[in-house]
């Protein structure tokens, strides 16, 4: 699998353009969290989207507005219908491929996301407070993941307790089970983060991840991880392809930024900026 997604990633045909590698689409973000959905994109973009954007509340896109240079920028503002029709006509007239939703999710956007989760099929990942918001609605949540089979979840382990409603073990075999679990049960791929990050498919598949360092341990490198996944899916490969090469690009990116940086001195962006280096050091490989 690695071998052919790596080759596929960097072998592009010259005639192609931005519209050939997808269009990610990130809703997250809230007035002391608007770097979130901004480390997203960036790992979205790096990861090589052809096209990235934020939808937001108005306060907080004005704010990122300052900062963005190739990412575009939807205004949320009204009532929840009003909102919930301005995504879904983004979605359908800019031809966006994934809807990352949570990084710095505002929990007033949390009717709005079920509501677009209800209308819209496209591939989802689904970060932080847009999955744990279902904790308490879990049967709407398998009513979703049985209509699209391309949902996502990237919890750590309090979020997916949050989520599942179960104590989730401490103990790696017992948690890999646990994981596989909740994954089949719900129906939708769940990537457990922390130290050895699990990746299980609803089909009972499980990828162990084996890249990656105390140096991720900084906020904001879940976001980038998340905007990696969505990036991936994106330019075509699975959710299943994209989560297990995501995860071990992010990874290899935070050890090589741990090498230049250390690993205290490590931010999210420094693994945004060394995930290129990380690409360049898999198609060594292959």
């Amino acid at each position: 699998m690695f071998r052919n997604v790596i080759k596929k990633l960097t072998n592009r045909p010259t005639e192609s353009n931005k519209y050939d590698y997808g269009h990610v689409l990130v809703l997250g973000g809230s007035p002391g969290m608007v770097g979130a959905p901004f480390l997203c994109t960036l790992g979205a973009s790096r990861t090589g989207a052809g096209l990235v954007s934020i939808a937001s509340a108005v306060d907080v896109i004005d704010k990122l507005e300052k900062r963005v240079l190739e990412i575009m920028t939807l205004r949320l503002a009204g009532d929840i219908a009003e909102q919930v029709r301005v995504l879904s006509e983004f979605i359908s007239n800019r031809r966006v491929s994934v809807l990352v939703a949570g990084p710095g999710f505002d929990p007033s956007h949390v009717e709005v996301l079920k509501q677009v989760l209800k209308i819209i099929e496209i591939p989802m990942v689904l970060d932080a407070g847009a999955l744990t918001c279902y904790g308490d609605d879990l049967d709407s949540f398998k009513s979703i993941t049985s209509k699209n089979l391309q949902i996502v979840g990237t919890p750590h382990l309090g979020e997916l307790q949050k989520f599942s409603g179960r104590e989730i073990s401490g103990v790696i075999k017992e948690r890999t089970e646990q994981v596989k679990s909740i994954a089949h049960d719900y129906g939708f791929t769940l990537v457990c983060k922390g130290v050895d990050t699990l990746v299980a498919s609803p089909n009972g598949e499980l990828y162990r991840n084996e890249t990656g360092d105390s140096g991720l341990a900084t906020a904001g490198t879940g976001d980038v991880l998340a905007g990696v996944i969505g990036g991936l899916i994106a330019q075509g490969f699975s959710v299943e392809e994209s989560c297990q090469v995501g995860v071990y690009l992010h990874g290899l990116a935070g050890e090589l930024a741990s090498v230049e940086k250390t690993q205290p001195g490590m931010i999210a962006s420094d693994v945004v900026e060394f995930i290129p280096k990380a690409i360049k050091n898999c198609l060594n490989e292959v």
